[in-house]
């Protein structure tokens, strides 16, 4: 997925730089953290003594189920999953479509209702903006006329008008227009004249229609206020207005045909439930059967871990069809016998459930495809006995995949057949941490110290080192 060259061998390097930063590359490629994350989690688990707490979240028993079941559930899985989505497509079409009858019906009267309300505005294109225009202008007409008459009494109406004085002026440079400046200027006077006039017309014109009707700018006014309400249901201004108004009538056209197609619709979908239900309920068969195995399998791990009075549990729900089939699933336990089985996370100790994950890890050996797994003292308080079976488990699994186990205890580290010593030593006032790998004789001693608790082992403890080699 990501184009990585791969071949038998994969190199993963992280640096850590002082500043802070780090890089990390995959077969010498660059890669984000995110990346190495989910790459490396296909490669190595890890499983601390809190990581039992997996097991506590009923969300994951499902899941955890599935997995031990094997391949045998994928074609019913991926069966149900097609039918799912199937079954959504149709319902969206039958949504589409105006849903049930009582729903079309109610759509189809909002429908209606809509329609017959714009259609009974009878807008027309742009009407709003001419409208809105005509507004101002008749709110406005008074004060127009008022200046308008103004302005055609300055300019003609009066003894001293400004078209008098041009003209006027315009004839005394008559007289002395043979020379060039003079006949320009008078030139320019007879334009201005004519250029007057015609603006007086103009002013005459507007004045002669600017009429103040009460009863008109009324009219305007319900009008503009009858589009504003439309507006604000269906659209901003006249022309969404009437888009919206076609996509009504389109629809209620559709609504009124959809009765056919309605009809073969709702029997797919009846079709499709009964076989998607079919198909939930033989995937559910094939999980108890499977649930059966797990019971049986993790009861004989557990009893192998000293836990002989436990009682493990798979418990079913019916819930409705999903992806996921018609299963709700439960992990139960009781620790000792006689006692009443519940909810994993409401009787499960920490060493119990330490033990648990252990039993998961050997009955899920051949389901699990990473190829190491990391156990984090998982043998935190367990001792004696117990912790000898647990050693043994964990032996179990290295036969089907790598384990790196880390652990204080004897029996647990003799078990090995490879070792690692991590300590940590001061150098130069500060302090750093140092793996050294193991020799067999050297592996003996570190045995006997886990033993002995102190850093002169005794030889006591080196012969009891050496017997849980053996």
């Amino acid at each position: 997925e990501q184009e990585f060259d791969v071949e038998d061998e994969v190199i993963v390097t992280r640096t850590l730089n002082v500043d802070g930063k780090s890089s990390v590359k995959i077969n010498g490629y660059p890669t984000t953290l995110k990346t190495l994350q989910s790459f490396a989690s296909m490669l190595v688990e890890f499983c601390g003594q809190h990581d039992s707490v997996g097991l506590l979240n009923a969300n994951n028993h499902l899941s955890i189920l599935d997995k031990f079941a094997g391949e045998g559930l994928n074609e019913l899985k991926v069966a149900i999953s097609e039918k799912c989505d199937l079954l959504k497509n149709i319902e969206k079409q039958i949504s589409s479509l105006g849903g049930s009858e009582a729903e079309r019906a109610r759509t189809k009267e909002l429908l209606e209702y809509q329609i017959n309300e714009i259609e009974n505005a009878n807008l027309v294109v742009g009407e709003d903006k001419e409208l809105k225009e005509k507004f101002d202008f008749i709110s406005s007409a008074e004060n127009i006329f008022e200046k308008v008459s103004i302005a055609v009494t300055k300019l003609s109406d009066q003894t001293s008008n400004a078209t008098g004085l041009v003209y006027e002026a315009k004839s005394a440079l008559n007289g002395v227009s043979e020379f060039k400046d003079i006949d320009e200027c008078r030139q320019r006077l007879e334009d201005a004249y004519y250029e007057i006039k015609d603006i007086v017309e103009t002013l005459e014109d507007i004045k002669a229609k600017t009429e103040f009707d009460p009863r008109e700018l009324d009219r305007i006014d319900s009008r503009l206020d009858l589009i504003k309400k439309l507006s604000k249901k269906y659209g901003a201004g006249v022309e969404e207005i009437l888009q919206y108004l076609e996509k009504c009538k389109t629809q209620l056209e559709d609504l009124e045909n959809s009765e056919f197609m309605l009809e073969k619709l709702n029997r797919q979908k009846q079709e499709l439930e009964t076989a998607l239900k079919q198909d939930c309920l033989k995937l559910s068969d094939k999980r108890k059967v499977a649930a059966k195995q797990l019971e049986k399998q993790l009861m004989s791990q557990l009893e192998d871990l000293d836990m002989k009075g436990t009682f493990f549990k798979v418990d079913f729900e019916e819930v409705a069809c999903s992806k996921k089939g018609c299963d709700l699933v439960k992990f139960m336990f009781s620790a000792n016998k006689g006692q009443e089985v519940k909810d994993l996370h409401k009787t499960a100790s920490g060493g119990e459930l330490s033990r648990l994950l252990l039993a998961f890890k050997n009955v899920m050996l051949d389901k699990e495809k990473v190829q190491t797994v990391v156990f984090d003292e998982i043998d935190a308080g367990i001792s004696g006995h117990t912790a000898g079976r647990l050693a043994d488990k964990l032996a179990n699994i290295s036969k089907y995949t790598q384990v790196i186990c880390i652990t204080h205890t004897p029996v647990v580290a003799a078990k090995a057949s490879a070792f690692l010593l991590v300590s940590k030593n001061v150098v130069d006032d500060n302090t750093v941490s140092v793996v050294e790998r193991l020799t067999d004789e050297k592996a003996v001693i570190e045995v006997a110290r886990l033993i002995d608790g102190k850093k002169d082992v005794s030889q006591t403890a080196i012969d009891h080192a050496k017997k849980l080699f053996e």
